[in-house]
């Protein structure tokens, strides 16, 4: 049965207000909606958020009420809507260790207005992330994450928290406030997301549950396990009632992915590729691509709680949460993509062209310089890439609340979170010029076919080309303390009662990234001494650091590329000291330069000191009959100073030994100058959320308030990169640079909300809610005139520039289907709709090599799809549960310049199909299977506009990317006592 907790801790969230004695009338009916919600009720949203207040019209009388499963955790969050004095939506578990789906970034993408990313990062689409990440909000990245009402973050996620490195067994719910009260911790633009974990006091006795599963991918062919325990117990003692409780979870998962991938269509109007295409200009993709990803991750959590009243009027308690992830994937790929574009027909041939003279298909010869290398063959690359990464965050807080009186209550906290990260990634590549080769991308995918397969079997054909590797040292560390007080108006008819609270943080974020450091081993321009080709042949060095690889059932045999091929073995790649030694004694060192590990420069570490000090006042009020309805809400202003402080490094280029003036070569020789930057802003945030409640159960809800933004740690970065132009003849031409900027100010956003809600029986709701920001100071990208040495440097750096609108829709529905008769009433319907658009907010990407827009037209906000949805069918009868979920989202901006392209790069159209079914034995004991991408979804990445140094612009969206991903299958096994 649902239980009610008078537990009202900091960091709990949206709860019936307590008061020592129970006889207030409004604590009876906020007492009689919780218990609407039936089995182990814990605390909803933040404490810190509002509280419910007053709307007891809809509580049902649990003895003829008693719902389990998918519809009894719909019921809690609905509770939580539903009386909340503020906008937010709510996802809860109803069976400990049990949110509906498999990871937290997963469960969020089923509320509207949620939608997330499938890649491993934004900036970089060629990696699939199987269990998404990139959360936003309304078409905003700007999401603020918190753990029981407090901040928390992910040290290698600039300021924010990155979800998939939190266990969704330690959750108790998920709570998304989009239109804040001025209690809530201010930076999240878009929105606030809540994770809250149990307490022991949420429940009136002893609690011992926990999950074991497998989990299964059929295309990484793999079973890996998770489990989950938890023990809750609350007792009396001689010195009050005490409680303790924890929850341990640990998972781990095995994906693969497989992508196809075309590289950017570029205009050509040479002869050769125009023979016979009757055109001045024609548009021909560089090459064809083609990968296989092995994704691994474990994720071990713990998650502890006491609490001690000692009387009725105080209580004390102190929350731990440790979380760490690991990470490590290992990617093959091969590649096709000749210098400077210099494919041709192959003699004899012509390429082929649609009626827009785009390419479709052709054999394609090569005329770039080959050195001593004879042949006209395409040059065509392997590589086999690993990388791991390890995320390490913890939390702990401790806080107290205490009743002076009826009237007057106090509540403090202190919280410390620190983080690490780690990262590794490292690759090595080799080349050979592959003859005969012809390719089609005219059909559904590209088709890669060669005259001769045993060429690309053979490892005498390739050569040792480059090695690549990327170094990451993440630290964040952040001490919060924080009071609030609570006066309660007793005679009033409007007053209810005032909070007054004041926030103070110290936090402090070391990064180190150092690049992507590549280095040639050998090449045609880079030759070994001693090579009859000047290469380094794999079958003579390093032979057995090679070998043969296929790509299994690649892309589930929907694509037709040579899929035996030569790369450099898995162990050399998984070892970084070792390769890096041998790579370097065998192979570099036979010419004295070329590749060598990276190191970390100056430049490359970001130091940040961050110190922050809030106050706020929020006014709750409330009368049943001055307007001829009841309503409700509160009325507040959040202020909040901000004092920054960054170190960093300016570099200006090393020109000795180049071709440039004697003066410059002794002007600059790549020494260091000190970059730091002092700062400091105070924002003043009002709010103010209204409700109608026009009957039992139809409430309008008004909402208005000032959001803020901080940016992110690396556009916060004090470095400044200072280089030279020269022309041919060594005369510099321009003097540039590229830098972040410590002196940003946050993005803010007014907005304003309106939502209509119908709560028209106890499990069934409808709601509609119309928004609308006003966004200024949106981050871009643009190239001013600096001094640096006395001279005029063209730098490229973020600032604060335009404005924008975003303004949209939500639209939800959730419905069981009781009236039906016999088993037929178990159906349920759970769906929502959401709609956004955005105006304004120039969104151009700079290239920091010309300084000019990648695109030279407007590109919307990243990650805005115009249009998701979610539709659920759920069946809720007897010892049965079952849900088929299906999420969808329309195209959207990933990034206005690709890591890869340096093309705006699209994620189309994508729905995903995911399923549960599970048996209850009894109230202890559960079986169940879960299964995700039941369709078999394929991922696709779209790249341009693309525009011309001429200024033409090629308006065309080109297909980038194909991926498939596994089917994954859990058998799970649930127990509670």
């Amino acid at each position: 049965m649902y239980k009610f907790s008078s537990h009202a801790s900091a960091g709990t969230g949206v709860h019936a207000r307590r008061t020592p004695r129970l006889r207030h009338s409004a604590m009876a009916v906020s007492i009689g909606l919780l218990l609407a919600a039936p089995a182990y009720a814990q605390q909803a949203p933040s404490s810190q958020a509002t509280p419910a207040t007053n709307a007891g019209a809809g509580a049902v009388d649990l003895d003829t009420v008693e719902v389990r499963g998918v519809r009894a955790s719909l019921i809690k969050s609905q509770v939580i809507k539903r009386d909340s004095t503020q906008i937010v939506d709510s996802v809860s578990a109803e069976d400990i260790g049990a949110l509906p789906d498999r990871s937290v970034t997963e469960t969020l993408q089923r509320v509207s207005g949620v939608t997330i990313d499938h890649f491993a990062a934004r900036s970089d689409p060629d990696h699939f992330s199987a269990e998404g990440s990139g959360v936003m909000i309304r078409g905003l990245t700007q999401v603020r994450g918190e753990l029981n009402g407090r901040d928390i973050f992910s040290a290698a996620s600039g300021r924010g928290l990155s979800f998939e490195d939190v266990p969704a067994e330690l959750m108790a719910g998920v709570d998304v406030y989009k239109n804040p009260s001025a209690e809530i911790i201010e930076g999240g633009l878009g929105g606030t997301v809540n994770l809250r974990t149990r307490m022991p006091f949420d429940n009136p006795g002893r609690i011992v549950g926990g999950n074991v599963d497998v989990n299964y991918g059929d295309m990484s062919k793999k079973y890996k396990p998770s489990a989950s325990f938890l023990f809750s117990d609350r007792w009396q003692t001689g010195v009050g009632e005490m409680g303790f409780m924890i929850d341990i979870a640990h998972s781990e998962l095995a994906t693969r992915s497989d992508g196809i991938q075309v590289e950017p269509y570029v205009r050509r109007t040479d002869d050769a590729v125009l023979a016979g295409s009757g055109r001045t200009e024609v548009y021909v993709p560089g090459g064809v691509n083609w990968r296989q990803l092995d994704f691994e991750r474990k994720r071990d959590g713990i998650a502890a709680a006491f609490q001690w009243k000692p009387s009725d009027q105080t209580e004390i308690y102190a929350q731990y949460l440790r979380s760490r992830y690991d990470m490590n994937w290992q990617e093959r790929a091969a590649f096709f993509n000749d210098s400077n574009n210099s494919i041709s027909p192959a003699p004899g041939t012509t390429f082929q062209y649609d009626q827009d003279g785009v390419f479709q298909r052709g054999s394609p010869v090569s005329n770039s310089w080959r050195g001593v290398l004879t042949g006209d063959g395409v040059r065509f690359n392997t590589d086999n890439r690993y990388s791991e990464q390890q995320t390490t965050t913890s939390d702990l807080s401790v806080g107290f609340t205490h009743y002076f009186n009826d009237n007057l209550q106090i509540k403090g906290d202190v919280q410390l979170v620190q983080s690490d990260n780690d990262q590794l990634d490292f690759t090595v590549f080799s080349a050979t010029y592959l003859p005969g080769l012809t390719y089609d991308v005219s059909g559904k995918y590209p088709r890669v076919d060669i005259a001769n397969q045993g060429f690309t079997q053979d490892p005498s054909n390739y050569f040792w080309a480059a090695a690549m590797d990327h170094l990451g040292k993440n630290r964040g560390r952040q001490l919060s303390t924080r009071v609030d007080l609570e006066y309660t108006f007793q005679d009033s008819s409007w007053l209810r009662f005032m909070r007054f609270g004041m926030r103070a943080t110290d936090r402090n974020q070391t990064n180190k990234n150092s690049g992507y450091n590549w280095g040639v081993l050998s090449d045609n321009w880079a030759a070994i001494p001693g090579s009859a080709t000047g290469l380094a042949d794999m079958s003579q060095y390093l032979p057995d650091e090679s070998s043969q690889f296929t790509f299994n059932d690649f892309f589930r045999g929907g694509v037709n590329v040579p899929t035996t091929l030569v790369v450099p073995n898995g162990g050399l790649v998984k070892n970084y000291r070792r390769a890096s030694e041998l790579l370097q004694q065998q192979i570099v060192a036979l010419r004295g330069w070329g590749w060598a590990p990276d190191k970390y420069q100056p430049q490359d570490t970001n130091r940040q000191f961050e110190r922050t000090q809030a106050a706020y006042a929020a006014l709750y009020f409330g009368n049943d009959e001055a307007w001829g309805v009841p309503v409700d809400g509160n009325i507040g202003v959040r202020i909040v100073q901000t004092k920054t402080q960054a170190e960093g490094f300016g570099q200006f280029q090393d020109l000795s030994g180049l071709n440039v003036s004697p003066e410059l070569q002794a002007r600059y020789t790549g020494q260091y100058f000190d970059n730091n930057s002092q700062g400091s802003y105070t924002n003043v945030l009002p709010s103010l959320n209204m409700r109608f409640r026009f009957t039992d159960t139809l409430q309008w809800r008004i909402a208005a308030s000032k959001a803020m933004a901080r940016p992110d740690y690396t556009q916060l970065q004090p470095y400044v990169l200072l280089n030279v132009e020269t022309d041919d003849a060594g005369n510099a031409t321009n003097f540039v640079g590229t830098a972040g900027n410590p002196t940003l100010k946050p993005m803010t956003a007014n907005q304003f909300d309106t939502a209509l809600e119908w709560y028209f029986d106890t499990s069934d709701m409808l709601y509609t809610t119309l928004f609308y920001k006003k966004v200024k100071d949106y981050f871009s990208t643009q190239t001013r005139s600096e001094t640096y040495d006395n001279r005029e440097w063209l730098v490229t750096r973020p600032y604060n520039t335009d404005e924008g609108t975003i303004r949209g829709a939500e639209v939800g529905y959730t419905q069981f289907f009781d009236q039906l008769p016999g088993w037929m009433s178990g159906f349920g319907i759970n769906a929502n709709f959401t709609f956004v658009d955005s105006k304004g907010g120039a969104n151009t990407a700079i290239d920091p090599y010309t300084r000019t827009t990648v695109t030279g037209v407007e590109l919307p906000l990243e990650g805005l799809s115009r249009r998701s949805y979610n539709l659920a069918g759920i069946y809720e009868k007897g010892p049965l549960s079952l849900r088929l979920a299906y999420n969808w989202r329309s195209r959207y901006l990933l990034t206005t310049s690709d890591a890869a392209t340096r093309l705006p790069t699209w994620a189309d159209d994508y729905g995903q199909l995911d399923g549960s079914f599970f048996y209850r034995f009894n109230e202890h004991l559960q079986l169940g299977v879960q299964a995700n991408n039941l369709t078999n979804t394929v991922t696709k990445v779209l790249m341009g506009p693309t525009s011309y140094a001429d200024g033409e612009v090629d308006p065309r969206l080109y297909t980038r990317s194909s991926f498939v991903n596994d089917r994954r299958y859990s058998l799970v096994l649930r127990m509670n006592w």
